[in-house]
């Protein structure tokens, strides 16, 4: 089923929103609008839990171990970007082979795919495991008398890295079969899981390792729940049981150059947290995590929305670009509509609102973290626009190219913005490599997506004057207290 298709034009719609979910093809049974509703359902839902439960467990552990708790927040999300493209390139796969209705060969490919999987994830659990004390005692700034807890926290993570990175493989799949609201009935309760199950120790004050372990528990009965879902959509899943070369070749050819940058945009997304886990003290990452996870919440939107603006790309891009020229000016509208009031609430009122949130937790160097946070996941939401188009078919290869010169470079700019400026300076460095990679994305899609220059150099403008506009608001916020 294609989200797009190239019919009639339509009555010019009243707004950028209407406009947006006009790219639907109407003869599909799954429509834009739905597609877009569900997903963000899906990740409001986790997000009032998280309001709920990340002061209470904050006050309910401590400063030291809520910050192994936030670190494995953040762990669990990198962890489950170990992927490898492989999702991506799956979705891909799978829509085309459902649209031209040649599906005999999906089993191959799901099968093959967890091979691969496999045999990458495997030894870094292995390596984990044996040196989970290290990792714990010599990476981590935590108090001798809680390292034991620490081990504990290490091993949970590192046993949930398949299970966690496959998932994601496997929701490739049913996104590609539009199965959205199946996606999304074991999204919600995974997300309301990760946040709610750390709740269940603090009665029985079993410490950061037990929350842990109910948080990689919660994803590896998620994992689990894809299996009858792909089974039941492709039977012959049951029934492969060995590698297929050809599989295995086109997983490599389309997403070859995605592996790439699906691997090193991770890294460089949650290497502010490792770097602050390793250069300060564990109470650190709690400061931090708790201004990410608010700052981050921009994201639910653009969670929502990209899944299904990349298969509505995918559909056009080649074969109509001037529709998939209009559906990326749409969307940065609709992006920057969405985003650009939640981010100035977030730079005016981050002290107020910490403090009301968090009591007793609170933190106020977690005040101008929030700030910068919040500049950057905004300037970063529009950046997946281009992002989306350059991996749907225009060029892979440029994305990936871009963010393996930006890893050294960013992680340089972490160590001395640490040794500096302490958690400030690492969300400083983070703001830093947003702002440089959305011009570059959309420098880069300017280029090799056919006519989309003129909405890069909108995107550009637009991003600038809304950059300056916050930064104007957080200097009058700090100009009269």
């Amino acid at each position: 089923e294609m989200l797009v298709s190239s019919g009639t034009a339509r009555e010019r719609p009243r707004s950028p929103v209407t406009r947006f979910l006009q790219f639907v093809n109407r003869n599909g049974r799954t429509q834009l609008r739905g597609n877009v509703v569900l997903n963000l359902a899906a990740w409001v839902l986790p997000a009032i839990c998280a309001v709920i439960a990340i002061p209470i467990v904050a006050r309910g552990l401590g400063p030291h171990q809520f910050g192994m708790v936030a670190l494995a927040w953040s762990a669990v999300g990198l962890f489950s970007f170990f992927d490898f493209g492989l999702g991506r390139a799956l979705t891909r796969i799978v829509a085309c082979r459902t649209g031209e209705g040649e599906r005999d060969d999906i089993p191959d490919l799901v099968v093959t795919s967890a091979l691969m999987l496999g045999a990458a994830c495997l030894p870094v659990t292995v390596v984990g495991l044996v040196m989970a004390r290290t990792i714990a005692t010599r990476l981590l700034h935590v108090p001798p008398a809680l390292q034991h807890e620490a081990v504990i926290v290490v091993r949970w993570l590192v046993i949930g890295i398949l299970p966690m990175a496959h998932g994601v493989v496997l929701r490739g799949v049913l996104e590609g079969e539009q199965r959205f609201l199946s996606v999304n009935l074991l999204r919600v309760p995974l997300g309301i899981a990760t946040y709610l199950a750390p709740l269940l120790v603090l009665p029985l004050r079993l410490g950061a390792g037990a929350a842990v372990g109910l948080i990689v528990c919660a994803r590896i009965v998620y994992w689990l729940a894809h299996l009858p879902l792909i089974a039941r959509l492709h039977p012959g899943v049951v029934t492969v049981r060995r590698w297929s070369r050809a599989a295995a070749r086109e997983l490599v050819h389309v997403g070859g150059w995605i592996t790439i940058s699906n691997f090193v945009s991770p890294i460089m997304v949650q290497a502010d947290r490792i770097v602050i886990a390793v250069a300060l003290p564990i109470a650190a990452s709690g400061w931090y995590g708790t201004a990410a996870e608010v700052a981050t919440k921009q994201w639910l939107f653009t969670a929502a929305l990209q899944p299904v603006l990349f298969a509505a790309l995918s559909a056009c891009l080649l074969s109509d670009p001037v529709r998939a020229t209009q559906l990326m000016e749409t969307a940065l509208r609709v992006t920057t509509l969405a985003l650009f009031p939640i981010a100035l609430l977030l730079v005016t009122f981050a002290a107020p609102a910490l403090h009301f949130w968090m009591r007793g937790a609170f933190a106020a160097p977690a005040v101008d973290v929030l700030r910068w946070l919040s500049i950057a996941v905004f300037v970063n939401a529009n950046a997946q626009i281009p992002y989306a188009a350059l991996q749907s078919g225009a060029d892979s290869r440029s994305p990936a190219l871009l963010h393996l010169i930006e890893l050294p470079l960013y992680i340089g700019l972490l160590l001395v913005m640490v040794r500096t400026f302490g958690v400030a300076g690492v969300a400083m460095a983070y703001t830093a490599r947003m702002l440089l990679d959305a011009g570059a994305m959309w420098a880069l899609a300017a280029r090799h997506v056919a006519g989309a220059r003129r909405v890069a150099f909108r995107a550009l403008r637009l991003n600038l004057a809304m950059t300056a506009c916050l930064a104007v608001a957080w200097w009058a916020v700090a100009r009269h207290g």
